[in-house]
């Protein structure tokens, strides 16, 4: 599995129901996408304390389909509306899926170093899901690994309904427009 995301900054007057729309229009055949495990449509705006931006983040069961993602008609269509769009993948180190809505994400990066021996990295990864786990107004979390930059990225979905966060240093918070969960095989794992 991997993850891909990127994050499109706008400008501070820019008309961010614009954004709203496009999910509108463009979300429903991502909740049937083959080879998608989730898509998270995301947002944050100036009126929230940050600046506008359209962030989506994505992960793949499958390599082949994010391969078809970039080479076909929708990543053409996103360039062609904002320009040149670099996409960034991590692989996944732990993961649990929720399957109602989502109201914001919490991003949090950590540079991990030179770092040539991963395994207590892992390790205390693992503690650290199972310990965010335990929190109710927890719906998704994800850990991924950049191996070319060594950096670990913590990804928390809150439920649905789940008022806005308070904003802490390093974590960036961002609005969950729209939650795709494409249906998978009921004998799939969705949680490692």
């Amino acid at each position: 599995m991997l993850t891909a995301h990127y994050s499109i900054t706008l400008p501070a007057d820019y008309d961010m129901t614009g954004i709203a729309r496009r999910v509108a229009d463009r979300s429903d055949p991502w909740d049937r996408r083959a080879g998608l495990l989730m898509k998270a449509f995301c947002v944050s705006e100036v009126e929230a304390g940050g600046h506008n931006s359209y962030a989506p983040f994505y992960i793949w069961a499958d390599p082949a389909e994010f391969g078809s993602f970039l080479t076909g008609a929708e990543y053409a269509g996103l360039c062609s509306a904002f320009g040149p769009v670099p996409v960034h993948t991590g692989v996944v180190l732990q993961q649990h899926l929720g399957t109602a809505g989502a109201s914001y994400l919490l991003s949090e990066s950590e540079p991990l170093g030179p770092l040539t021996d991963l395994r207590a990295t892992a390790r205390a990864e693992e503690a650290r899901h199972r310990a965010v786990l335990e929190d109710p107004a927890v719906h998704s979390h994800v850990t991924e690994l950049d191996p070319a930059t060594m950096t670990v990225t913590r990804r928390t979905l809150l439920h649905e309904g789940h008022g806005a966060p308070r904003p802490k240093d390093g974590v960036r918070v961002l609005r969950v427009l729209h939650l795709s969960r494409p249906p998978r095989d009921p004998n799939h794992n969705q949680s490692t």
